[in-house]
């Protein structure tokens, strides 16, 4: 079976150069060429089968050591190559640092190429193989939920929720750490009546951070969580790189089954890097124009700045009433492509008003409150329905068992609606991503072989040895002839088209996905 191979370069010059040299090879299979270090960990992340991930020295926005230490960490299966354009003693120390299987010139002789990539992918199935057999293994790279809450602007309650979120998260017995990243004006100690001397910027400047050093930063909450707090001084933070702070939450991620991070409301370098690392960003905002305007512009300044996709955001609206005058409905279609939680804190300020002055979250007794946090615990995957539906009958009491029940029954078509729209578009990005694959090979096909478009029976061969070559990286239905079509405009482009399926009643069962690549003709023919 062929090593499947992920290039990550920006440089063209050098992508085309090595992906013309694995094409020499029989034994590579180059997957995707990614520009970005958000796009190649994505396509990391759903290709489980990868063997060699090969990342040039430029590729950015991410520091391309920072990348390869990274995706060793979330994959130490995963074999990775640093692609340099001088080769170096130092380059070489410092990629073996970051942990990667080896380090090779952008402009590598074939064999070089070929001993590289295939002694790294070797090990990486070794590897993989291992893992699967033994359990104490997969556990390596294990790494905890990362949750970004920031605020659309100030007094949205960003830090409330963030408390009151860890402590249910503790409170169903998951392991919780609970991150200031206001690192300027975060207050976690006086919403907690507490004191601790230490803060992330010891951990910031400590460079090792091994088990005892990250244990004295952190204090421990009787509530459950453990906390990590920002400094005591403002101007402490500038001393905060995103570098540390990758570091120090890669680090608290392998420790904890949840890590929730306060991300205040003004965006800089160190809190922007807690937004790129997380699972889940979520916009904290009330019901009004100013905050949900301005958690819009918020998720395009993560979009612009290449961190997080507008997509991948959702808001929460904090202070929610039924007198409100902008209602979920209405503020949807404010937020543009970020989602709205379906859970919505109330406005209680009342009962928050005891606890935020003396520094005791537990007198919080309202019981919509708890259940709110609860409910938006469950959304992120945080806690089970079950544990998110105890916590409001706590509150409430018994009688409120048959209302959770109306109100699972109620919520289980939505559920069951936005379980198939998920997999539509899991649908959609594999359609799309199988015809770019074809395209691809039914150009490379014609370059080699032609196209006769004729009907005697050499032409049929002939399109029917293109097809069969376009359609060798696509399996299941995608690849039947009633389901992809070929043809090669006079333009000389090889266009692919393949139908997507259709889960969701009323939709054209027709509708088909196209992709066209240019056809190259070998020798300049």
């Amino acid at each position: 079976m062929a090593l499947q191979v992920l290039l990550g370069t920006d440089d063209r010059q050098v992508a085309s150069a090595l992906t013309g040299q694995f094409r020499e090879l029989t034994d590579f299979e180059v997957l995707a060429v990614e520009t970005t270090s958000n796009h190649l960990a994505g396509t990391v992340q759903t290709v489980p089968s990868l063997d060699v991930v090969m990342v040039h020295e430029s590729l950015g926005p991410l520091p391309a050591l920072d990348l390869v230490r990274d995706l060793v960490t979330r994959h130490p299966q995963l074999a990775v190559v640093l692609i340099v354009d001088e080769a170096s003693t130092e380059t070489f120390s410092q990629a073996m640092a970051a942990g990667a299987r080896g380090v090779i010139s952008s402009n590598p002789t074939l064999s070089e190429l070929q001993n590289r990539v295939t002694q790294a992918g070797e090990w990486s199935r070794t590897m993989r193989q291992h893992f699967s057999t033994a359990e104490p293994a997969a556990a390596l790279g294990k790494q905890g939920t990362l949750v970004t809450l920031c605020g659309a602007k100030g007094g949205v309650g960003t830090t409330t929720l963030a408390i009151h979120l860890a402590i249910a998260v503790a409170s169903a017995g998951r392991s919780v750490c609970l991150v200031d990243m206001d690192l300027q004006n975060g207050d976690i100690p006086g919403y907690l009546d507490i004191q601790h001397r230490h803060s992330i910027a010891d951990l910031a400047a400590a460079g090792d951070l091994d088990p005892s050093v990250v244990a004295e930063a952190l204090f421990v909450h009787a509530s459950g969580p453990h906390l990590l707090l920002a400094p005591g001084q403002g101007e402490d933070a500038e001393e905060i790189s995103a570098r540390a702070v990758r570091q120090i939450l890669t680090v608290v991620r392998s420790r904890y089954d949840v890590v929730i991070v306060d991300g205040g409301t003004y965006v800089a370098d160190a809190n922007a890097m807690a937004v790129e690392l997380a699972d889940h960003v979520v916009l904290v905002a009330t019901p009004d124009v100013p905050a949900l305007r301005s958690s819009r512009r918020l998720a395009l300044m993560f979009a612009r700045l290449t961190i997080r996709k507008e997509e991948d955001t959702s808001v929460l609206l904090t202070k929610a009433d039924r007198k409100n005058e902008i209602q979920p409905e209405l503020a949807k279609k404010m937020i543009g492509a970020s989602k709205l939680h379906e859970a919505a804190i109330p406005a209680v300020f009342r009962a928050l008003e005891e606890a935020a002055n003396t520094g005791a979250p537990a007198t919080v007794r309202n019981g919509d409150f708890r259940k709110a946090v609860g409910r938006f615990a469950a959304e992120l995957g945080l806690v089970g329905e079950e544990g998110a539906a105890a916590k409001g009958r706590g509150a409430r009491g018994r009688k409120d068992k048959g209302g959770v029940a109306l109100d699972f029954g109620g919520v289980f078509p939505l559920i069951a609606l936005v379980a198939m729209l998920c997999i539509q578009v899991i649908l959609v990005g594999l359609t799309s991503m199988y015809s770019s694959h074809a395209a691809n090979e039914a150009a490379r096909a014609v370059a080699v072989l032609g196209y006769d478009k004729g009907d005697t029976e050499d032409a049929r061969a002939n399109r029917e040895e293109v097809r069969r070559r376009a359609v060798r990286r696509i399996a299941g239905d995608w690849k039947d002839k009633d389901h992809l079509r070929i043809d090669v405009t006079p333009e000389g482009y090889a266009v692919v088209t393949i139908d997507t399926p259709i889960l969701l009643p009323g939709l054209h069962s027709t509708w088909g996905i196209t992709t066209k690549a240019k056809v190259v003709r070998e020798g300049g023919h």
